[in-house]
């Protein structure tokens, strides 16, 4: 039986990489880079870069990074007169403007934002509060994080939103290129299936905050094995993926995710471009901004645990306190097992 060659250079997300990192299954890339004369820090954009170094090692090159950011039909909102959104929303704006752009009666709604935990953990943010502070101790339940979970599930009771059963089955995306939409917040992969499906002109805008703001940050990076014989070549082809131009030009003419370099001279290019949406500044005004999930060995679980109990909030079953509570617990527990 022929044996299976070597896992030698691999893509991995950010909510994943520390699993890997933890039990030793990826090359440190930190000897590499000084015996090649590598500056990666003046290379790639800090953030993405430091997103894959762990225990003060680095272990991944950033290929590309995605950020969420608030879309919205401007032609709905040229119809009721309301002006477009602005970098200085705040959550209140937000609601203010979904409240005079819903159309029940044409089937139209203000806004729509999922109730899942990759919103919550931004939202808690925005609003002040964290899943876990600095000391790694869980402070979801504080009232930065309750007023965070009532301002995700109360979208659907105000009206502003359409419930799952008003949905439909429909995703968000589906129903923003509908014309169902006037607001939805998702991710910059979206920009292609909007591009083509839509029929009407839209842009983005950084989302809103409460007292502060917050966006998501995903990112990729592509990674070696430990255990690679190769270290050298495999080292050159990690650093050819993400670096070089017509990987960097590639990625972007491809629209899903942008790269993680800092070289304006590549992404200017994009920002020029005439294609939808006008405002691409906002998509680099939200890494100001940007957060990462928190993330920790076994996170995977942890997830489901948190989106269990807003679900429990979500359809009536708990009050956003007692879900939250109930979250506490089951944190701790999983934690220390």
């Amino acid at each position: 039986m022929q044996e299976e060659p070597p896992l030698i250079a691999f893509e991995i997300n950010y909510e994943n990489f520390v699993e890997y990192a933890a039990d030793g299954l990826l090359l440190p890339l930190d000897g590499l880079n000084e015996s090649n004369q590598f500056k990666a820090v003046e290379v790639f954009s800090e953030k993405a870069y430091n997103a894959f170094s762990y225990r003060g090692r680095q272990y991944g090159f950033p290929e590309s990074f995605s950020t969420v950011v608030l879309f919205y039909n401007k032609e709905l909102f040229d119809k009721k007169g309301v002006e477009y959104p602005s970098p200085d929303w705040s959550w209140i704006d937000e609601f203010n403007a979904a409240v005079k752009l819903t159309d029940k009666e044409k089937g139209i709604w203000g806004v729509y934002q999922p109730i899942q935990f990759w919103e919550y953990y931004k939202v808690i943010a925005q609003n002040g509060g964290a899943i876990f502070n600095s000391e790694n101790e869980v402070t979801v339940n504080n009232i930065a994080g309750v007023n965070a979970l009532k301002w995700l599930i109360d979208k659907p009771k105000y009206g502003i939103m359409p419930s799952e059963e008003e949905a439909a089955g429909l995703s968000s995306e589906d129903l923003f290129v509908m014309g169902k939409l006037a607001m939805v917040h998702t991710g910059i992969w979206m920009f292609n299936k909007f591009r083509e499906e839509t029929r009407f002109e839209w842009d983005i805008e950084v989302e809103p905050g409460m007292s502060t703001k917050a966006t998501h940050y995903f990112a990729n990076a592509v990674v070696a094995s430990a255990s690679t014989p190769h270290k050298e070549a495999v080292w050159k082809w990690l650093k050819f993926l993400t670096t070089d131009e017509y990987s960097v030009k590639t990625r972007i003419e491809k629209g899903w995710e942008l790269p993680a370099v800092k070289d304006p001279d590549l992404i200017s290019e994009f920002l020029k471009s005439d294609v939808a949406p006008r405002n691409k500044k906002a998509i680099f005004d939200s890494l100001e901004w940007a957060i990462v999930p928190p993330v920790v060995k076994g996170w995977s679980a942890l997830a489901d645990v948190v989106n269990k109990e807003i679900d429990a909030a979500k359809f009536g079953m708990k009050s956003p306190e007692e879900a939250l509570n109930d979250l506490v617990v089951l944190l701790k527990n999983k934690i220390s097992e």
